[in-house]
């Protein structure tokens, strides 16, 4: 048994002695290897120092054992041109050539260089040996980046877009001075940007210079050639020639230029509710203003008839005539009917106005009664005096006076000059004697005002005498006259018919008791008119010295005196009128007479 133990433990001493002397190979084996790849490496290091390895190549361009620098020249002369001009841009025959730091484009050469000289250069030679290996067994081939900066890009686009855009331009229609100007609509351009970029990097990716086309795209104009096709051929024919309109006898003619004055153009969505169209209508307010002034030559008031009153009831004296007005309303239609449809000569709408008193109508007029009357004295007036205070009352005789209405005495009276009717007369104007046109009428305006004084209506103006006149206080107390004179600054006599009813002003002059009349005829309505008394205040003595004023129609040595002398004053007259017991209005009426000398005219001729 000792044998045999002895004999195991020899074996497996034996077993170890040989495991160890394979462990000391294989150590010895894996040094030498060691040693081996170090002294290659060493030797690669040496023999490739400062220079790419082989089988090492960037875009194809095999860079084995060149410097750095070298290679870097070789990839710059390689993508020269591109380095240049990476792209050039053109459209419709012009040119746009960029250069890389106007699009932003940097080609990073020396970066790949830098990679391609590390490539086998690990940090260890666990990394660098299986690298080296690699690449002396399948090579390697680098990449160069491109870097695009796209809103560099951008920009530079944005900068020449305004070489290339253009706004588009509508069609358009204008009238001047009466001709038709017409421009046809062009299509306009935008430069699309993204796109042209997007082409441009599709263009960098082979590293070669590229032409690329701008991308654009059309702008159609919202108002087409057809758009204004319909409204030109309108206007064309408004405006081939003048335009005659007449009314009343009467004729106006519209020349090219007026008529095109009044044309508007305007736009308005078209059918298919992208672009526009224009249309041409003429302006109503512009039309109407034109046509406003004919009014002037055209209306005319009815004159009402001149009637007599008496106790059968109303006769017409003198007949009424019909008066006339323009329907500019209805014109302005016609003529925008007409001028579209090219009529040269349009007949303008005249309503016939009919006097409102007429044979079928005098029973409705209310003048069933007498209102008031007002008298006043002419006694030992001069001849002249006599006929103009005749002619004055004619003018008077049988007007009407319509319910509302103001009455105007100087309007009422007409031309005080002998085409009425109407006589010259002494008078004394500005210190002198001389012929007057009407001396006398006065009589009848203050005739007429004591008429209205009675009646109770109000009166919207009254005007007295600059002195005392004695043949005026016969019928009524002092301040009880009124004064007119015709012309543009002169005075008048006015007041307003409130009574609801027509009223009818009848006139009688009574040559043998030197009295006029002045009598109004309609409803009367309930009032009572009181009369204060008179309030004179004021008073100044006539002047004792005479005035003598040269005449040169009388003869040499003749005097003759043609005023008395007065004293002068302020009178106010008081009226109050009641409408069924109470009272309606009060009111006053004021003079301020003058002191008057003695005047006589001294002849001189």
């Amino acid at each position: 048994m000792q044998a045999g133990r002895a004999a195991r433990v020899a074996a497996q001493r034996r077993r170890h002695r040989a495991a160890r002397i394979v462990i000391q190979l294989l150590a010895t084996f894996v040094l030498l290897l060691l040693l081996s790849a170090i002294a290659g490496l060493i030797a690669l290091d040496r023999a490739y120092s400062g220079r790419i390895i082989t089988n090492v190549a960037i875009q194809g361009l095999n860079l084995s054992q060149l410097e750095p620098g070298v290679a870097r020249a070789a990839l710059r002369s390689r993508y020269g041109a591109f380095l240049k001009a990476p792209i050039t841009f053109e459209f419709e025959g012009r040119i746009w050539r960029p250069t890389p730091e106007q699009i932003g484009v940097r080609l990073m050469i020396d970066d790949a260089v830098d990679r391609a000289y590390g490539a086998g250069r690990g940090a260890d030679l666990f990394t660098s040996i299986p690298e080296a290996l690699a690449i002396w067994r399948n090579g390697l081939d680098l990449p160069v980046q491109l870097v695009v900066d796209q809103r560099q890009l951008q920009k530079y686009l944005a900068g020449i877009a305004r070489d290339v855009e253009r706004a588009p331009q509508n069609a358009s229609l204008q009238v001047l001075k009466g001709q038709l100007i017409s421009s046809p609509a062009t299509i306009g351009r935008q430069l699309l940007i993204d796109d042209t970029v997007h082409a441009s990097m599709a263009g960098f990716q082979n590293l070669q210079p590229r032409t690329i086309t701008l991308r654009t795209r059309a702008l159609h104009p919202l108002i087409e050639d057809a758009g204004i096709a319909e409204a030109q051929h309108q206007l064309s024919g408004l405006l081939q020639g003048s335009m005659t309109l007449k009314a009343a006898n009467q004729s106006w003619t519209w020349s090219r230029e007026e008529l095109g004055a009044l044309v508007q153009i305007a736009r308005v969505p078209s059918n298919d509710g992208q672009t526009q169209r224009l249309v041409a209508t003429l302006d109503r307010t512009l039309l109407e203003r034109r046509i406003q002034p004919f009014s002037k030559a055209i209306d005319l008031a009815p004159i009402e008839p001149r009637l007599h009153f008496t106790a059968k009831g109303l006769q017409i004296t003198r007949a009424g005539q019909n008066g006339a007005q323009l329907e500019v309303a209805q014109a302005v239609d016609q003529l925008n009917v007409a001028l579209w449809q090219n009529e040269r000569t349009v007949e303008l709408p005249v309503a016939i106005l009919q006097p409102q008193a007429r044979p079928d109508t005098l029973a409705k007029l209310g003048i069933v009664e007498l209102v008031a009357q007002g008298k006043s004295s002419f006694e030992a007036s001069a001849a002249y005096r006599v006929t103009n205070i005749q002619a004055g009352a004619r003018q008077m005789e049988g007007v009407l006076i319509a319910p509302g209405q103001e009455f105007s005495f100087d309007q009422t009276v007409g031309a005080i000059d002998e085409s009425n009717g109407f006589t010259e007369g002494y008078a004394i104007i500005d210190g002198r004697t001389q012929q007057e046109w009407g001396g006398g009428v006065c009589q009848v305006s203050t005739t007429v005002f004591r008429a209205a004084f009675w009646a109770g209506i109000p009166i919207t103006e009254r005007n007295q005498h600059s002195f005392r006149i004695r043949w005026y206080e016969k019928f009524e107390p002092i301040g009880m006259d009124a004064a007119i004179f015709t012309g543009p600054n002169g005075y008048d006599l006015r007041f307003v018919n409130d009574t609801g009813h027509w009223l009818l002003m009848e006139t009688v002059v009574d040559t043998t008791n030197e009295v006029l009349t002045v009598n109004l005829y309609g409803t009367k309505p309930n009032r009572e008119v009181i009369q204060t008394q008179p309030v004179i205040t004021k008073e100044i003595p006539a002047p004792t010295k005479p005035r003598y004023v040269n005449d040169p129609k009388l003869p040499v040595g003749t005097l003759k005196q043609t005023d008395t002398a007065r004293g002068g004053m302020d009178v106010q007259v008081g009226r109050i009128v009641k409408e069924n017991g109470a009272v309606l209005y009060k009111d006053t009426f004021f003079s301020r007479f003058q002191p008057w000398p003695n005047i006589y005219a001294r002849g001189t001729g």
